[in-house]
């Protein structure tokens, strides 16, 4: 409906009459349409001199005026769906501060038409208001310097009103000052809180008044201590508790002091009494001392605590050392020092002189700046005096050691510079003493060691504090080059934090000719088992042909002893390059690579099998494997063991079929591997000799072979860091077993 239509229908016009309330229509170009007798009453305008104008002038100033106009625009022409406050101006000229709610009328057709606004004059509420809230800020001020806040419940409802720093530091609330429920109140609290609580909501409501220590827990988990007390305010006409008030105080601080005082007086009586300390104090001004603690038992005194003059104190101490106690007790009470640390000896009850140390300093002061009061403690250090005397004496005999014996030995300290140097290190150089002190180390290198020295094996002694096997060249003083392999240790020494590093120089100069000379001629020994090798290779496959040429073309003009040195001619051949084949294994075993892998104790079983097909055949061998199957070994080696070993079993088998049995065990050390048979055995006094090369423990004839099997076995065992041994007896069998670190295979690989 229109605005006309309504208020002419007389129905709002009888409910905006009797309204205490300003009620102030207008159209949507702002301008009066109608007011009511309550506008006339707060604004003193009359409805003819307000209707058909804009309200512009019924506010203070024209500036709120476009605001609220802009604040229309944004919202499409709807004025704020909240109460809002705005100033205004009387007709006299006086300030209203109203509370304004507005709503749109609407014509026929539902478009807005226009404004209806109630306004409520709230200064004298306000300015009421200002002055409690400013008082009530005056108390919040006060209980907040006092790290106390103000609470008030109802006890009906269960809600409690906080004022004062506990509700932004516990809860969170803003401003200091807001309402909870009892049970947003709990949950802050700890347990041994919520049990305090509920005791101190107990007695409030049977006695009326009530006081306790609660704990709090703030968001971030930290903990707040307070001292809660309180009394019912209001009552109900039959003495039903309606209100209760009071404050609690934040005591974080003090219990965290008094337990700190109570944890520092015990600590403090702990370690004076497992440290067998004394705390002393003096008085500087009266010349008298009190001890206190399990060392005062030392001195000559009548009772603990007992008050002795300095005179007395001086009289118990040596006399050389009388003199510096005065005198920096003087200090101390003349203001030239603020702290005392004598080490001074002092007779004790037994008449022994104790070496004691004394640490303090002024504890109280005039307004002048002199001394009144020392505080302070007493140690004995009579070991720590006589350790110190033992230490110095070692040091000097270390020194002694360290000049004299005869080894290259140098000190250094952290920037590499010599500080001391054996004398074996002077006449092995050549150089004096003075002209080796105080220079750098790298200075007795030669010029490519210098380089090496100075940018890696310096900087990374001083990182890690040791060098192991650092090899350098030194050029001594007339200019010949030695080979050194240098190790080392930095100390640190306590107190002082000096790094001092202490080298052994070992001269490998022979060693290491000697290792070469060894390369050159492992290198000969090589190039002339293969030389040798072939040369003779080519006549024995020679007198192997032309013997078989014999025996095929001319046999029948040879009579039975022709064919039997024939024979005899063969065979020798035969032997002669299994021989050579063999030492040529042999000797390549020592100087070939290393290579460990992963390897199946079965699969290599199962090549050997086989490789040696023939002769476990005929002789009708069995082999059998147990145990584990991976281990980390080289293949070339670990076959060698294995195949020897088993065609050993094969060749020296007893009369029935030979029993081969290999087991495996894989140890936190290594692996053992245990080869046993049932074949012949032999005297368990020749087990060490059958690991020599060409060692036969039978006739040539008996057995082939050349009697080196063993011996690769042994090599190979040995070229892996391990261990073989034997168990046998003749006729029992025999059983090898071969031991291979776990370690010296790793140390292959890496």
């Amino acid at each position: 409906m229109s605005i006309d239509q309504d208020f002419h229908s007389g129905v709002l016009e009888a409910l905006y009459q009797h309204t205490t309330h300003a009620v102030v229509v207008v159209g949507k170009d702002r301008r009066v349409q109608f007011v009511n007798p309550g506008f006339t009453k707060m604004f003193g305008y009359e409805p003819g001199e307000v209707i058909g104008h804009t309200t512009e002038g019924l506010y203070r100033d024209t500036a709120q005026f476009q605001e609220i106009a802009t604040e229309l625009a944004k919202l499409g022409g709807q004025p704020p769906d909240d109460i809002y406050y705005a100033l205004y101006r009387s007709k006299s000229g006086h300030e209203i501060i109203g509370e304004t709610k507005a709503a749109v009328f609407a014509d026929k057709q539902g478009n807005p038409s226009g404004f209806i606004g109630i306004i409520r004059d709230i200064t004298e509420t306000v300015y009421r208001t200002g002055l409690a809230e400013e008082t009530e800020q005056l108390f919040r001020d006060a209980l907040e310097s006092v790290h106390d806040t103000a609470w008030r419940m109802d006890l009906v409802t269960n809600e409690i009103e906080l004022a004062g720093p506990a509700a932004a530091d516990i809860f969170g609330i803003k401003e200091k000052k807001g309402r909870l429920s009892l049970d947003e109140w709990k949950q802050r609290l700890t347990d041994d809180g919520v049990v305090a609580c509920k005791r101190f909501m107990q007695d409030l409501l049977n006695t009326g008044h009530a006081q306790t220590f609660l704990t709090f827990q703030q968001p971030d988990g930290a903990l707040i201590f307070t001292r809660d007390t309180g009394r019912v305010i209001r009552r109900a006409p039959d003495g039903t508790p309606l209100v209760a008030a009071g404050t609690f105080a934040d005591i974080t601080e003090r219990k965290a002091l008094e337990e700190k005082s109570t944890e520092t007086e015990q600590y403090l009586d702990s370690a004076l009494e497992a440290a067998d300390l004394a705390a002393w104090r003096f008085d500087l001004v009266g010349n008298t001392c009190r001890l206190s603690g399990p060392l005062a038992r030392l001195v000559n005194l009548k009772s603990e605590n007992e008050e002795f003059t300095g005179a007395y104190w001086c009289s118990l101490l040596h006399r050389d050392d009388v003199g510096e106690v005065i005198r920096q007790t003087a200090a101390m009470a003349e203001g030239r020092s603020n702290s005392c640390d004598v080490l001074y000896r002092l007779k004790d009850k037994a008449g022994q002189w104790r070496w004691i140390r004394s640490i303090g300093g002024v504890t109280s002061r005039s307004d002048d700046g002199l001394g009144l009061v020392a505080n302070g403690i007493i140690k004995d250090e009579t070991e720590t005096v006589a350790l110190r005397k033992n230490l110095e004496a070692e040091r000097n005999r270390f020194e002694t050691i360290f000049r004299n014996t005869p080894a290259m030995l140098h000190q250094i300290d952290e920037n590499g510079v010599v500080r001391d140097v054996s004398a074996y290190w002077l006449s092995h150089m050549g150089y004096d003493r003075d002209e080796v002190i105080g220079k750098p180390a790298s200075t007795f290198l030669t010029e490519e060691s210098q380089i090496y020295a100075e940018n890696h094996a310096l900087p990374d002694f001083m990182k890690n504090g040791r060098a192991k096997n650092v090899a350098l060249e030194f050029r001594k003083k007339n200019g010949e080059v030695i080979d050194g392999l240098m190790n080392a240790y930095l100390e640190t020494r306590s107190g002082t934090g000096e790094r001092v590093g202490y080298g052994v120089i070992t001269d490998v100069t022979q060693l290491r000719r000697a290792y070469r000379d060894l390369e050159r001629s492992n290198r000969e020994l090589d190039r002339f088992a293969t030389i040798a090798s072939h040369d003779l290779q080519e006549p024995l496959r020679k007198i192997t042909a032309f013997a078989g040429i014999l025996a095929s073309r001319h046999a029948a003009k040879l009579d039975p002893d022709g064919i039997q040195y024939l024979d005899y001619l063969s065979d020798a051949a035969a032997r002669m390059q299994r021989l050579i084949d063999d030492v040529l294994e042999y000797s390549q075993l020592e100087i070939r690579p290393m290579k460990p892998e992963r390897l199946s104790l079965n699969a290599l079983i199962t090549d050997i099998k086989t490789r040696l097909s023939t002769s476990i055949s005929q002789t009708g061998t069995t082999i059998s494997v147990s145990g584990s199957d991976a281990i980390l070994a080289d293949r070339f080696l670990l076959n060698q063991i294995l195949q020897n070993l088993v065609s050993n079993s094969i060749k020296y088998h007893a009369d029935q079929p030979p029993d081969i049995r290999i087991r495996m065990l894989d140890e936190p050390g290594g692996w053992t591997i245990s080869v046993s048979d049932n074949g012949i055995g032999f005297d368990p006094k020749f087990a060490s000799q059958v690991f020599e090369p060409f060692r036969r423990l039978h006739p040539r004839g008996e057995y082939e072979g050349a009697g080196i099997g063993l011996a690769i076995v042994r090599q190979a065992v040995d070229r892996q860091n391990g261990r073989i041994s034997v168990d046998t007896r003749p006729q029992n069998g025999s059983t090898f077993t071969i031991y291979l670190p776990r370690h010296s295979a790793q140390q292959n690989v890496a």
